[in-house]
């Protein structure tokens, strides 16, 4: 194990126990597997980082370790925390292959800086990422907090979409909105046909600053639609322009066109036809609420989104298909980001206010659909 591992573990930030504990790892690690950095030249350290893979599972089923480290205490946890440090370790080692950006030295003359300053080579710095070992403690923390709905919640939805099916479809159809952005079968869109407006001209008509064609809804939205199945089942009322305090509304998958995430989240199946996802943006089973503390996270880590939609298609799939046909969620084979390797909060709401819910939606569905519709020979079919 080479010296500068600890000078790159204080730049990291790191306090100064976890960077012993994690030295201490990596040489108990070096003690019975070889030397880190010989295996770090075979394979990068990706057999050993395989070996130390433990689950809850394997441990319920009490299949043997992988490794040759003696684990004093729980095998899952002590198994993890090594791993966590060899992956830290391989992280130092990519670090110095690669090198680092030049440093301006000190004592650099005046006009030098002045040169620096006007240099066309100037780049942005490049600071660390979190580790994956940190991205995992992060996501461990959100499992905690984040609130699903019900799975009963979900399924009356789902039902009451399939009793409407027909009718919503042509209704839609009949306003040149594609059916399937929003009902694909099984789905669980709240309010078929409306969308989160995109873009400054469909913010501005959403406002009525001016006037224009909406394509492909009934109706634009603000983020209020989503929030009222919570409000109904949480509170027994509509959304009341605010939610729970301290927690914001996330979407699991990306229900925009613009920009949209689905190509770095999903696998694509072969021979299914594509959609649009409008339908992902007032769909049950495609939300939670989280802490604001973690809201940016959840937008930004594939892996912390990847493991929110698992959750919720393990809630409501039994019913329920999250997405349209033509994607699926890739599953993952680190057996740290299984499952049940989470403590998941409670799933929240009251069945017993479904009914009310399903009564307001009718009627908002109803009036949507006999809304004077807009010059649809202008819209794009």
């Amino acid at each position: 194990m080479r010296q500068q591992f600890e000078d790159y573990l204080k730049a990291k930030g790191l306090a100064e126990n976890t960077i012993r504990s994690r030295i201490s790892n990596c040489k108990r690690v070096e003690e019975y597997e070889g030397n880190l950095d010989r295996l770090f030249d075979d394979d990068e350290l990706r057999d050993l980082e395989r070996r130390l893979s433990y689950t809850r599972d394997d441990q319920g089923a009490g299949r043997p370790l992988n490794h040759k480290i003696p684990i004093d205490g729980d095998e899952y946890t002590g198994s993890a925390s090594l791993k966590a440090s060899v992956r830290l370790y391989r992280a130092f080692r990519n670090y110095q292959n690669e090198g680092s950006p030049p440093v301006t030295p000190i004592g650099a003359t005046h006009q030098t800086s002045k040169k620096l300053l006007h240099s066309k080579s100037l780049q942005w710095p490049v600071w660390p990422q979190p580790q994956p070992d940190e991205e995992l403690a992060l996501a461990r923390i959100v499992a905690r907090y984040a609130r699903f709905l019900r799975p009963e919640i979900v399924q009356a939805i789902v039902e009451d979409n399939e009793k409407h099916r027909a009718i919503w479809s042509e209704a839609l159809a009949q306003r040149k909105i594609d059916p399937n952005a929003y009902l694909w079968p099984r789905s669980a869109c709240a309010f078929p046909g409306v969308r989160r407006y995109a873009g400054s001209t469909e913010i501005a008509i959403f406002r009525k600053r001016t006037e224009g064609i909406i394509t492909n809804a009934l109706a634009l939205d603000d983020n209020d639609y989503p929030k009222q199945i919570w409000a109904h089942t949480l509170i027994g009322k509509k959304f009341p322009k605010h939610g729970p305090h301290g927690y914001a509304l996330a979407h699991l998958a990306d229900h925009k066109t613009h920009k949209n995430k689905a190509e770095s989240d999903f696998h694509a199946v072969d021979g299914a036809n594509k959609t649009e996802l409008h339908g992902l943006y007032t769909s049950a089973a495609n939300a939670a609420f989280v802490p604001v503390a973690t809201i940016k996270p959840t937008d930004h880590s594939i892996r912390l989104r990847n493991l929110l939609k698992r959750r919720a298609a393990d809630l409501y799939g039994a019913f329920c298909e999250p997405l349209p046909a033509w994607l699926s969620i890739p599953q993952v084979e680190d057996g740290d980001w299984s499952l049940e390797c989470f403590d998941w909060a409670e799933t929240v709401g009251d069945p017993a206010l479904i009914p009310a819910f399903l009564n307001f939606r009718a009627g908002r569905m109803q009036a949507l659909i006999a809304a004077p519709p807009p010059d649809v020979e202008a819209q794009t079919p």
